[in-house]
Order: structure tokens, then sequence, then C-alpha cells
């Protein structure tokens, strides 16, 4: 008896296995994705950290606290020694599709640093635009206790929700 090859049968048998195989490595890649642009996007909010603090440590040495309030007016990509090849520029509220995905971008009308996340057909979950703002901190000042006083404890670079 001669061997004739695969039967229609086995055939779809193993292209269902193929495709099975291949839907698994296409769900793994995304998230490796997603987990990359996570890190960088973290690592880029790191550096920004970095920069404010040297750079409202020399405005403290010079103007004081006063001046330190000074920054959360400023651009804080400028505060960075390089800008990153993904920083798109400032734009007063954007519509959606004007900032590329992947892409930062600064909003002078809320002084927001925002990070245009890329489209993961997988996930609903996850927020396309990720929002950061410099904000002040303020405490109450243990030294006039008596008196509604604030004291500066210094600036952060927080996420918010609109």
């Amino acid at each position: 008896m001669r061997s004739r090859g695969f039967t229609l049968l086995e055939f779809a048998v193993c292209m269902a296995l193929c495709a099975m195989l291949a839907g698994g490595l296409l769900l793994r890649l995304a998230e490796y994705q997603r987990e990359s642009q996570r890190v960088a996007a973290q690592g880029m909010l790191a550096a920004m950290r970095t920069a404010m603090s040297v750079r409202a440590a020399q405005l403290r040495s010079v103007g004081g606290e006063a001046a330190v309030a000074g920054l959360l007016r400023e651009n804080p990509f400028y505060w960075l020694a390089r800008m990153p090849s993904n920083y798109q520029g400032e734009f007063y509220r954007p519509r959606a599709g004007l900032v590329g995905e992947g892409k930062w971008y600064f909003d002078p009308s809320d002084r927001s640093i925002n990070f245009v996340q890329r489209s993961d057909t997988f996930s609903s979950e996850i927020p396309k635009l990720l929002k950061f703002k410099v904000e002040l901190l303020r405490e109450p000042d243990p030294i006039r206790s008596d008196e509604r006083r604030e004291a500066e404890q210094g600036l952060t670079l927080a996420r918010f929700t609109e």
C-alpha cells in the first residue's frame, strides 16, 4: 500500500494547532509591548522628578521658597538635559489623533504632562492618555501651630485624572 500524504482532517488539525500557538504568541508579545511602554514611561518620569529636584534646589538657593513656586508654571520637559525623542511639543488641549501614540506632550492650559499610550486591541481597561502634573506639597507648619499657616514641603510629580 502507498502512502499518499496528509488527509484533509490531519491538515485541518495541524492548522488549528498552529493558529492556537500563534494566538498565544501574539497575546504574549502584546503583554511584553505594554510592559516595555510602561517601563519607558516610568523611566521618563523618574528623570523628570530628578530634574525637578535639581531645578528646585537651584531656585531655592537663589530665590528661596517663593522662586520654587514658579516651577509650577514651567514646562518640565525644559528641565531635562536633553529632550526625549518622543516629545511632540506643547499643545493646548489637542484633539484626538493630533499627538501620535507613544508620544509625550505638555498641555499649558492645565500645565499637565501627557503620555499617549499605544493602542491596545486586547484590553479596554487601560487608559489611553496618562496625565501628570507638578504639584506643590504643603502641610501645616509645625512651628506655628496656633496660626493656620502652611509650610512648603517640596514638589511632586503626580498622576491625576480629570
